[in-house]
């Protein structure tokens, strides 16, 4: 065997699952269109419903995989060495082989597969997290009634357990073992393929001995279906077909590994965004214990409106509190012998001077952290969005145009949805008088229902105060 003619030759490959269809561009922004008409239109009750409706099912289906792919991960293919023919590294094939293993003997094959679904599962589930902090701050609809309450705080908790799966999921993705395609030195592949399946009988005893059965045996290397080998199409994912695996071979003008690039690194780094979602969830987790903790506070809303109508009680409050923590402290129950040092601290350690203080303190965290949330909240969406778009955009193409029926069609379904929500709107004024009728029995009936179960509340309110004064 000649190093100027080898049976074949070894290059790295990229193997991928492409974006989903549903995940691709147009979906995508569709999505983010929808949770920014759901913040513009906030205080409209049934058209932020529409908005915010529909983005939640996208990004709940987006949600729900981040959980399959963290619970069910691809299984593992058993590695093994195949030795190759060595070609020193002034060879001339660097041509048609942009990633040609040079200066080696041998490559280590563990067959696995990239996951792009993860970016965009990513892209989804932590925008649909990341919106909970202005909408809760600003949307006063969302908080009228108790049950839109608990299904908004249902989704938030849907998008933070999926965030989190997602998080895993591509951090563990990174562990992907490096991937080999083998060719004839004299037929280049494309720069990107697809698989047709795998047929069992391209696997031998080991990949060293399938390796050099398929390309000593022309009849077997016919029946491959493509110009090269690729033991990474022997990989499977849980949810997806076979025949969806593309491999990539990257060129000399391509970035094989993007976050290594310039904008990644420097303009939107990893930790930066990172460090953005860690302030996001502590302001989140501030402003939900404010809401649900059973304290009386200061600050009576984490509503921006009803905070900026209130900013003067709310200083006021504060003014006091500040001024009644000075009495306390300056307070002197002791004879005079004692020194003033043992009077300060003894008057620090009194348990309302420690109520007031522990007060005073989560009152400000509270003020502090609904401040913050109005200056980090926007720019940690826009920049997430920006990031993890330029990040997808590195992943390759599109797999779709926008003229495809896959790519519109969720367009034409929100059209249709808003333009039902708003014909309903108007159901009163085209009623005939027997269905007004009806409706009035109907609201009666159920205005009856609501006046029984409010006695029911009120009679439990009742036996709850009298056996707590018990």
């Amino acid at each position: 065997m000649s190093t100027q003619a080898p049976l074949f030759i070894a290059q790295e490959a990229v193997c991928f699952y492409p974006i989903s269809t549903i995940y691709e561009s147009c979906p995508r922004y569709l999505f983010y269109a929808l949770l920014l008409a759901s913040c513009v239109t906030r205080w409209t009750g049934w058209l932020a419903d529409v908005f915010l409706g529909a983005a939640a099912t996208y990004a709940g289906v987006a949600a729900i995989q981040a959980f399959i792919l963290v619970s069910s991960p691809s299984s593992p293919v058993d590695p093994g060495p195949v030795t190759i023919p060595y070609l020193p590294n002034n060879t001339s094939l660097w041509g048609n082989f942009p990633q040609l293993i040079t200066e080696r003997d041998s490559v280590m094959i563990q067959p696995a597969a990239l996951e792009l679904d993860a970016d965009a599962v990513n892209a989804i589930v932590i925008t649909g997290y990341l919106v909970f902090l202005p909408l809760q701050c600003w949307s006063r609809v969302l908080s009228q009634e108790r049950i839109r309450v608990i299904l908004f705080y249902l989704w938030n908790i849907l998008m933070f357990a999926g965030s989190i799966c997602a998080l895993i999921y591509s951090s563990t993705s990174k562990n992907t073992p490096t991937q080999y395609m083998f060719c004839y030195s004299d037929l280049p592949p494309f720069d990107e393929s697809s698989s047709d399946g795998w047929q069992p009988s391209w696997r031998t005893s080991t990949w060293n001995n399938s390796v050099w059965s398929i390309f000593s045996n022309s009849t077997l290397w016919g029946q491959l279906g493509d110009i090269c080998f690729n033991p990474c199409f022997n990989s499977s994912q849980i949810l997806r077909q076979q025949t969806a695996l593309d491999v990539w071979v990257a060129t000399s003008s391509s970035v094989l590994d993007h976050p290594h690039s310039f904008w990644n690194k420097f303009v939107y780094s990893r930790r930066y965004i990172y460090s953005l979602l860690g302030a996001t969830v502590i302001l989140n987790i501030i402003l939900l214990v404010s809401r649900f903790f059973p304290y009386s506070s200061r600050i009576p809303s984490v509503q921006m409106v009803v905070v900026w109508r209130e900013r003067k009680a709310i200083w006021s409050s504060f003014r006091e509190g500040f001024c009644l923590v000075k009495a306390l402290a300056a307070q002197n129950n002791l004879p005079p012998r004692k020194s003033s040092t043992w009077r300060r601290f003894r008057s620090v350690l009194s348990r309302r001077f420690a109520k007031e203080c522990l007060r005073l303190l989560a009152d400000s965290l509270i003020l502090i952290g609904l401040l913050l949330s109005i200056i980090i909240s926007p720019l940690t969406l826009i920049a997430f969005v920006a990031w993890i778009e330029w990040y997808i955009y590195n992943d390759g193409p599109s797999q779709e145009n926008p003229q495809q029926v896959a790519q519109w069609s969720p367009l034409v379904s929100i059209g249709l949805l808003l333009m039902s929500a708003m014909i309903l709107r108007w159901k009163y004024h085209v009623a005939s008088t027997q269905e007004l009728d009806d409706e009035i029995y109907t609201l009666r009936e159920r205005l009856a229902d609501v006046e029984r179960r409010r006695l029911l509340h009120a009679e439990g309110d009742r036996h709850t105060e009298t056996s707590h004064r018990v």
